[in-house]
C-alpha cells in the first residue's frame, strides 16, 4: 500500500541529548523568527495580516515541521514484528511403480485411488492440516495437484530409500504431522525398508496398494554377467529364478544366441516359494555386441508367462589393451593407480619393479607391445644403456611419467627432450594442494571432481618452479591454503596422428608424490573411491585412445535403462581445429527392426545436444553426420537399451513391509486403500496427536524515512502553512 495507516510502536532512536537540543532549539528559533513577537510580520498589500492566534498557529505548524525533518535527519529506525503461522503438514507419499497395477483392471483401480486421494485432501484440510503430495518410483517426484493427469503408475523401478532420503531433506525443520505412505511394498532398488532406510523422526501411516493374492508363477529375477568378453574365451553368467506356488513342478532354463540353443538346465521346485540359481559358461564366438536370450520353459499353471524371458547383451572384443606399470621401486602412489585401473574391464595391468625384477624379457616385451606405459621415477634412468625417455619414444608408446623423487627432479632441471624445465633454487621440498586449471579442455571430468581435489590432502614436490613448453596443456596448479598460483605440476601432451617419439606421442607428466592419500580421503568422504578412480581412468583412457583427430565427435551412453532418456552430445571442429557452432549435426538412430529415428542436434553450452527420449529395449545403431564448409563428416556407434523387468518379476503385493515400517516409526498400518476411508486415516492421526500450528516471529528494521505517513504529514503541514501565509500575508 502507498499509505501506511498503522502507527509504529517500537522505535529505535540512538541520539545524544545535545543532538535533541540542537534539533528542537533550531526549530524553535526559526519558528519564533518567522512568527514570534515583533517578528516584523504586518499587513501586506496582498493580504490582510495575521492576528496573534494566527501567528501562534503558523508558528506551531512551522515548529512541528522543522522538528519532524530534524528527527528524520537523526536516522531513527522502526522495528516491526511479523508473525507467520505454520500449520501442521501431512506428507503423502504415493508409489507410482508399474507393479501397483500389474494385475487386474488398471483403469478401474486408478479411478478408485484418484477418488480416495481427493477425499484425503478434504479430510486433511478439515483437520486443520495442509498436504504435500509426492510420487516415487526410482526417485522422488513432487506432485503439484491432484488432477487425473498428475499421477502416473508406470515406473520401472521402486527405490523407496532414494525417495525417503530426498524427502527428509525437503521436510527438515518443518511442522510435520506425519507421513502417509501408499505402496504395494515391492521394493527392488536401494536399501531394504526393514533396516536400511533412515526415516524422519515422524510417524508413518501406511496403506496397501496392489493385489496380495498369491498366484502360481515363475520369473527371472536377476541376471549377472560381464558386460565385456574376449573372442575365443568363455564368460560366466548367473541367472536367479524365483518360483511361487509351483512345488514339485519341473522347470528348465535355456540360453539362446542368434536363435541357437547354447546351454540349458533342468530342476524340480522343492518348496512353495523358492529361488533357484543357475550358472553357465558361455562361449564368445563373434566380435561385437552380442545378443543373448534367456527362456524359462512355459508351464500352463503360470499366471504371467511374460516374465519368463530376459535379453542381455555382451560386447565381445578381440583382445584387451595392455597397461605396463613400471617403477624404479615400490611406491604407494603406483598401487593407488593400479587399484583405480583394476575396474577397467578392457584393460590388462602388468606390473614391473626394477629393484627386484625377475623377468627382463617380459619387461622388454611389455615396452614393445603395451598400449600405455606408466613410468614411475624412471626419468633420468636407463635400461639396457638407453635412457627411458629415449627407449619409450623409440617404441612410440603413450606414457604417463611420474617424477616423485629428487633424482627425477634433478633431471628436469637440465635441458631435456620433454620440453619441461625446473628452476635450480636448491634441494628444498614443499607440500601443496592441487586445483584443476579452469582453462583445461583436453578432458572433461565429471561434476564434483574439481571441488573434491581441492579438499584432498596435499602432495609433496620440489620447491622449484616449472616452465612448460607450449606443447603441454596444463592440468593442475599448486595451491597453498587459499593462495592460488599458476605454477603447474601436472600436464598433458597430445600428439599428432601418425607421428611417434617424444615430440608426437601422447604423454602425461606429474611432478610430486602423495596420490595414495587422495584415494584414502576420497573413501573417507564418499564411502567409495569413485571420484579418484574416474580421475585416473580418464587420463589413462586418453593415453590409450587411438590418436585420430575427427572433425565430428559424438558422445552418448553405451548402456542405458529402458526408463532413462537417450541423450547425444556432439562437438564440431573447423579447419583450424577450433570448436564451431556453425555446423548442422543430425543423428540417425536405428533399432533392430530397421526403424530409423532422427534428430537435429541443437546448440548447447558445450556444443550440440539432442534428446531422443525413452526407447524400447534393444540394440541400437547410431550414425551422426555434420555439414560444414561444404564438407560432410560422420561418426557412428551403438548403444544398448536394457529392460530389467523389475516391476514384472513379483506380482503379489507385500503389505507386511508396510506394517513393519509403521511399527518402526510409531505410526500404524491402516489396511488396503480400498478398505480404508480417508476419515479413518485422519482420525488415527488425530488420536496419535496432530501438532499445533507454529508461530514464526520475524523482526525487521527499516528507516523512519520509509514511513510514508510521516512524510505526508510533514508535507501537509508545509502546504497548509503556505496557503494560509499566502492568503493572509503574501510575499
Amino acid at each position: 500500500m502507498l499509505l501506511q495507516l498503522d502507527i509504529p510502536r517500537d522505535w529505535i532512536v540512538e541520539v545524544e541529548a545535545w543532538q535533541w537540543f540542537i534539533v528542537v532549539g533550531a526549530a524553535a528559533l526559526m519558528a519564533f523568527w518567522l512568527y514570534g513577537w515583533r517578528a516584523g510580520i504586518g499587513r501586506k498589500s496582498t493580504g490582510s495580516g495575521l492576528s496573534h492566534i494566527g501567528r501562534l498557529l503558523l508558528g506551531t505548524m512551522r515548529f512541528i515541521t522543522l522538528v519532524g525533518l530534524g528527527f528524520l535527519l537523526l536516522e531513527p529506525l522502526i522495528r516491526s514484528q511479523l508473525f507467520d503461522e505454520e500449520p501442521p503438514l501431512a506428507v503423502v507419499l504415493m508409489d507410482e511403480s508399474a507393479s501397483v497395477f500389474a494385475r487386474g483392471d488398471s483403469a478401474a483401480e486408478t479411478q478408485k485411488i484418484l477418488d480416495w486421494v481427493e477425499g484425503l485432501q478434504t479430510s486433511i484440510e478439515n483437520a486443520g492440516m495442509v498436504a504435500e503430495w509426492y510420487g516415487f518410483d526410482k526417485q522422488l517426484r513432487p506432485v503439484m495437484s491432484n488432477s487425473d493427469s498428475a499421477w502416473t503408475w508406470s515406473g520401472s523401478q521402486t527405490n523407496l530409500d532414494a525417495a525417503v532420503r530426498e524427502l527428509s531433506a525437503r521436510i527438515e525443520n518443518r511442522n510435520i504431522a506425519g507421513i502417509i505412505l501408499a505402496s504395494d511394498g515391492l521394493v527392488n532398488r536401494g536399501a531394504s525398508p526393514d533396516f536400511g532406510i533412515e526415516w524422519p523422526n515422524v510417524p508413518v501411516w501406511t496403506l496397501g496398494l496392489g493385489d496380495t493374492t498369491k498366484v502360481k508363477d515363475r520369473w527371472i529375477s536377476r541376471v549377472n554377467h560381464n558386460p565385456i568378453a574376449y573372442l575365443g574365451n568363455t564368460f560366466p553368467m548367473e541367472v536367479f529364478i524365483e518360483s511361487q506356488g509351483l512345488k514339485g513342478e519341473t522347470a528348465q532354463i535355456q540360453v539362446y544366441h542368434r536363435g541357437e540353443l547354447l546351454e540349458s538346465q533342468r530342476w524340480t521346485t522343492s518348496a512353495e516359494k523358492e529361488i533357484q540359481k543357475c550358472a553357465f559358461q558361455l562361449p564368445a564366438t563373434d566380435v561385437g555386441m552380442q545378443r543373448y536370450e534367456l527362456r524359462i520353459a512355459l508351464n500352463n499353471k503360470e499366471v504371467d508367462p511374460s516374465n519368463n524371458r530376459r535379453v542381455f547383451y555382451v560386447e565381445v572384443l578381440e583382445s584387451r589393451k595392455v597397461i605396463a606399470c613400471i617403477a624404479a621401486s615400490p611406491h604407494p602412489d603406483l598401487g593407488a593407480i593400479r587399484m583405480a585401473l583394476a575396474e577397467l574391464e578392457p584393460y590388462e595391468i602388468r606390473s614391473f619393479q626394477l629393484a627386484n625384477l625377475q623377468d627382463a624379457e617380459a619387461l622388454n616385451e611389455a615396452i614393445r607391445s603395451s598400449d600405455v606405459i606408466i613410468a614411475h621415477d624412471l626419468i633420468g634412468e636407463s635400461w639396457g644403456g638407453i635412457p627411458w625417455t629415449q627407449l619409450i619414444a623409440m617404441n612410440g608408446v603413450p606414457v604417463w611419467w611420474w617424477a616423485a623423487s629428487e633424482s627425477t627432479w634433478s633431471y628436469l632441471q637440465q635441458p631435456n627432450t620433454l620440453g619441461v624445465e625446473m628452476s635450480r633454487s636448491g634441494d628444498l621440498n614443499q607440500i601443496h594442494r592441487a586445483r584443476i586449471n579452469p582453462s583445461f579442455t583436453a578432458l572433461e571430468f565429471p561434476n564434483g571432481t574439481e571441488e573434491a581435489i581441492r579438499e584432498w590432502p596435499p602432495m609433496q614436490g620440489p620447491f622449484e618452479q616449472t616452465t612448460w613448453s607450449p606443447a603441454w596443456s596444463l592440468l593442475m596448479y599448486r595451491q597453498f591454503g587459499d593462495i592460488e598460483t599458476n605454477d603447474a605440476f601436472w600436464a598433458i601432451r597430445g600428439g599428432a596422428a601418425g607421428t611417434i617419439g617424444a615430440a608426437g606421442s601422447r604423454q602425461i607428466l606429474s611432478i610430486g608424490e602423495g596420490l595414495w592419500r587422495w584415494r584414502m580421503r576420497n573413501y573417507v568422504q564418499n564411502g567409495d573411491h569413485s571420484v579418484f578412480n574416474r580421475f585416473i581412468q580418464q587420463q589413462v583412457q586418453f593415453l590409450a585412445a587411438k590418436d585420430v583427430r575427427k572433425r565430428l565427435m559424438v558422445q552418448t551412453e553405451k548402456r542405458i535403462a529402458v526408463d532413462e532418456r537417450i541423450n547425444f552430445r556432439a562437438q564440431v571442429y573447423d579447419a583450424s581445429w577450433s570448436a564451431t557452432k556453425e555446423a548442422t549435426v543430425v543423428v540417425y538412430l536405428t533399432d533392430e527392426m530397421g526403424q530409423v529415428y532422427n534428430r537435429t542436434l541443437l546448440l548447447s553450452d558445450q556444443g550440440y545436444a539432442a534428446d531422443f527420449g525413452r526407447m524400447t529395449a534393444g540394440n541400437y545403431r547410431w550414425k551422426a553426420t555434420s555439414e560444414l564448409d561444404d564438407q560432410v563428416f560422420e561418426d557412428s556407434g551403438s548403444l544398448i537399451v536394457e529392460d530389467t523387468q523389475l516391476e514384472r518379476t513379483n506380482l503379489s503385493a507385500d503389505h507386511g513391509i508396510l506394517m513393519r515400517i509403521s511399527n518402526q516409526t510409531g505410526g500404524a498400518y491402516m489396511g488396503e486403500v480400498s478398505n480404508t476411508t480417508s476419515e479413518e486415516l485422519v482420525r488415527a492421526m488425530d488420536q496419535m496427536g496432530i501438532p499445533t500450528p507454529i508461530l514464526h516471529e520475524q523482526t525487521t528494521l527499516r528507516d523512519a524515512v520509509e514511513w510514508i505517513a510521516l512524510l505526508l504529514f510533514i508535507l501537509a503541514l508545509l502546504t497548509a502553512e503556505w496557503i494560509i501565509r499566502r492568503r493572509t500575508i503574501g510575499y
